[in-house]
C-alpha cells in the first residue's frame, strides 16, 4: 500500500545517504611498501627507498622512482595489495631530455627543477680521513655537501659547496626570488654532545646564481643542551624551511631541550633571528615542513616525550609516532596533532643497534591534494604514507577495538638498558568482553614482572571538546588513572601520569565494582577547566595540572598497581568530539614561558633517574 511504499522510499532514501556520507569519509593515512632490492645509502638509518620527490617551480610536486626515473609514474601498493599511483609524474621535457636522465642527478630522494629548466640536486659525501688529520680538524671525518646540476643543455661537473660535517641535510629549496637555500646541521670541531648547547650548530648555504658560487649565512642557529638528557646531546640540527606568504622565511630545526626551536629570516635567508623554542614539543627528532596546494603550512613530526633512562642508562626512544599537523593561517593556529605513522614494531623487542621507529619525514603532496610523507628508520621501517588531507582536520574519533590495537600503544619497557637498547613487551592487551563474546574490551593490569600496563591513544586535536570512555573496575582491582595529554608518552613512562594537562585516579571516583560506568570529560582550555561527569551524577571537576599552548590530543589509561594485580581496569569504548579544533595562536613570550616551566618541572627529573 502507499504507506509502506512511503517507508520503503524513506529507508531507501536514508541508506543511499549513508551510503554517500560513507563514500565521503575520510580515509585514514595508509602506509605504501616498496621492494626489498634496493638501498638509500645515505638515508638516515640505512633507509630502504626508491621514493623520490622533484620540487617544481611552481611549488608544485613530482613522484619518480629514483632507481628508474623514466619507467614511468611511482605506483606502490599499501598493506592490502591495492595499487596507488602516485601524480604527477616527472614533467615531459624532463622525460625527453637524454642529457638529465643520463646524467644521475635524479639519483636522489630529492631534487630541485629551477626556473631556467636546470635540475639541482644536493647531496652530501663522505670524506675520509686518517688519524692525525682527524684529531687536526676535531672531526671524526668530513661529510661534505655537493650539488649535482643538469638540463637540457648540458650537465655541470659535480661542486663542493661546504666541507665539514654535515649532520644533516634534510631539505632544501629554491625560493621565490630565485635563490637556492640549504640549511643544514654542522659538527662543531672539538666539541662534545654536552651541554650548554651541545655538538651542533645549524648552518645556512645559498646561492643567488643557479648553484655556481655559494655564500654562508653569518647566523649560526644553536639550541641549549640539558644535562642527564636520555640521549645525546647534538644540539640545533636538521632544519627543514618554508617561506610564509607574507615574507619571512620560517626554519625549524631537531633539539634536544623538549621543543622543536624555530628561527626566522626576513631577507630571504641572508641572515636569521636567534633561535627559540617553538610551541611543538618533541623528544629527538628532525621536523618537515611543506606548503600544500591548498595554501595549508603542514607540519610532521614526533610530538612525543622521551623516555625516562632506566638506572641512569640511556634508552633510545621518542620515535614511535609521527605526527602532524596543518595551519591554514600562515602559522598562527594548529589542526590535527594527529598519529599518521605508528609504527608497526613498536611491541617487538628493538634492534640491538642503530636508528629505528618513525623520524626523519620529507613532505609532498599529489595532484589530487593528498599529503605524501616518506618516514621512518631501520629495516622495514622507512616508507611512504599516504594521507587524505580531511582526515587530518576530522573533529570526530571513536575507537571500540573492533581494529584491534591497531590505533593503540601498550608495550613496556623493561629490564636493564644497555647500549640504548632496553627489551619491549606487550602490556594491556584484548580479551573477550565479559556481555559479549563477539567484541573485545581492553585489560589493563600490572602484569608479574613487568611495569604497570599503559595504554595511549591519539585523537583529533581539541582546545575544546568532550571524551567519553566506557569502562569497568572489577571487583579487587588495585587501582588505575586516566589522563589527557597533549602529546605522546611512552605508555609506562610515568612522565604521562606526571605532567599530564587533566589526570583523575579512578579510586577518588565513586564507581560501583563489576559495572559499567560512563566517564565523560568536557574540557575547556580558555578556562583551564575539565569537567568530569560519572553516568548520571553531578560532575567534579579538574584543574590543569600542567599548561598546553597546543590542545588535548591523548588520552592514557594506566594502572597504578604496585604488586601483581589480574583485575586492573576494563575498557569496551573512546568516543571523542572536539568543538573547537585550534590551537590558538600564541606570542613568542607565551612559547619562552612555556619552555620555562618545562625547563623547571621537567629538566630536574632528568639528572634524578
Amino acid at each position: 500500500d502507499e504507506e509502506d511504499f512511503a517507508m520503503l522510499t524513506r529507508f531507501t532514501i536514508m541508506f543511499l545517504l549513508t551510503l554517500a556520507v560513507q563514500s565521503q569519509a575520510a580515509e585514514p593515512p595508509q602506509m605504501l611498501f616498496q621492494g626489498e632490492g634496493i638501498h638509500d645509502a645515505e638515508a638516515a638509518g640505512g633507509a630502504r627507498t626508491a621514493f623520490a620527490i622533484m620540487r617544481l617551480p611552481d611549488g608544485r610536486f613530482a613522484f619518480y622512482d629514483r632507481y628508474a626515473p623514466a619507467k614511468g609514474p611511482l605506483s606502490l601498493p599499501d598493506a592490502e595489495g591495492k595499487i596507488h599511483t602516485l601524480l604527477p609524474h616527472l614533467p615531459e621535457e624532463i622525460l625527453a631530455s637524454e642529457t638529465i636522465m643520463e646524467s644521475g642527478v635524479l639519483n636522489n630522494t630529492q631534487v630541485v627543477l629551477s626556473r631556467d629548466g636546470q635540475i639541482k640536486s644536493l647531496r652530501v659525501q663522505n670524506e675520509s680521513l686518517d688519524k692525525e688529520s682527524a684529531q687536526k680538524a676535531g672531526l671524526p671525518r668530513y661529510l661534505n655537501t655537493w650539488i649535482d646540476r643538469a638540463g637540457p643543455a648540458g650537465a655541470s661537473k659535480p661542486l663542493m659547496t661546504w666541507r665539514g660535517y654535515n649532520g644533516s641535510l634534510m631539505e632544501y629549496q629554491e625560493l621565490s626570488t630565485g635563490r637556492l637555500l640549504v640549511p643544514h646541521g654542522s659538527l662543531i670541531p672539538h666539541s662534545r654532545a654536552a651541554p650548554p648547547t651541545g655538538r651542533h650548530e645549524t648552518v645556512i648555504q645559498y646561492s643567488d646564481d643557479g648553484g655556481k658560487s655559494w655564500k654562508l649565512s653569518e647566523s649560526r642557529l644553536i639550541a641549549p643542551c640539558y644535562p642527564g638528557f636520555n640521549g645525546s646531546n647534538e644540539g640545533a640540527c636538521e632544519p627543514a624551511f618554508e617561506e610564509l606568504k607574507d615574507g619571512p622565511i620560517w626554519m625549524m630545526m631537531r633539539t634536544t631541550a623538549g621543543f622543536l626551536y624555530e628561527s626566522f629570516s626576513s631577507d630571504r635567508g641572508t641572515t636569521w633571528s636567534p633561535a627559540r623554542a617553538s610551541r611543538f614539543n618533541t623528544s629527538t627528532g628532525p621536523p618537515n615542513i611543506m606548503r600544500h596546494s591548498n595554501g595549508w603550512l603542514v607540519v610532521c613530526w614526533n610530538n612525543c616525550e622521551m623516555p625516562a633512562r632506566a638506572e641512569g642508562e640511556g634508552v633510545y626512544g621518542g620515535r614511535d609516532a609521527l605526527h602532524i599537523a596543518v595551519s591554514d593561517d600562515e602559522g598562527k593556529t594548529w589542526r590535527g596533532f594527529r598519529e599518521i605513522y605508528l609504527d608497526h614494531r613498536r611491541n617487538d623487542n628493538p634492534a640491538k643497534n642503530g636508528d629505528r621507529g618513525t623520524a626523519y619525514p620529507l613532505g609532498a603532496c599529489t595532484s589530487d591534494g593528498h599529503i605524501v610523507v616518506l618516514a621512518g628508520q631501520g629495516k622495514g621501517g622507512r616508507n611512504p604514507i599516504l594521507i587524505d588531507p580531511e582526515w587530518i582536520v576530522e573533529t570526530t574519533a571513536s575507537t571500540d577495538f573492533t581494529e584491534g590495537l591497531k590505533q593503540w600503544s601498550t608495550y613496556s619497557h623493561h629490564g636493564p638498558a644497555r647500549r640504548w637498547w632496553r627489551a619491549r613487551a606487550a602490556g594491556a592487551a584484548l580479551i573477550d568482553h565479559p556481555d559479549d563474546k563477539t567484541r573485545k574490551c581492553l585489560h589493563v593490569r600490572k602484569q608479574p614482572e613487568l611495569p604497570a600496563d599503559g595504554a595511549t591513544w591519539n585523537f583529533p586535536n581539541g582546545w575544546k571538546g568532550s571524551l567519553e570512555a566506557r569502562i569497568k573496575v572489577p571487583s579487587g582491582s588495585q587501582g588505575s588513572s586516566i589522563a589527557l595529554n597533549d602529546r605522546m608518552f611512552d605508555p609506562t613512562n610515568d612522565f604521562g601520569e606526571e605532567l599530564a594537562v587533566f589526570r583523575v585516579s579512578l579510586s577518588d571516583l565513586n564507581l560501583t565494582p563489576d559495572q559499567w560506568h560512563t566517564l565523560r570529560f568536557d574540557w575547556d582550555l580558555s578556562n583551564r577547566l575539565c569537567s568530569l561527569k560519572i553516568d548520571d551524577q553531578q560532575p567534579v571537576e579538574l584543574r590543569v595540572r600542567h599548561p598546553t599552548l597546543n590542545g588535548l590530543s591523548y588520552v592514557r589509561f594506566r594502572s597504578t598497581a604496585k604488586e601483581t594485580d589480574p583485575r586492573g581496569l576494563l575498557v569496551e569504548q573512546v568516543t571523542v568530539k572536539i568543538t573547537d579544533p585550534f590551537a590558538p595562536a600564541c606570542s613568542a613570550q607565551e612559547q619562552r614561558a612555556h619552555e620555562q616551566r618545562y625547563v623547571k618541572q621537567v629538566v630536574p627529573s632528568w639528572k634524578e633517574l
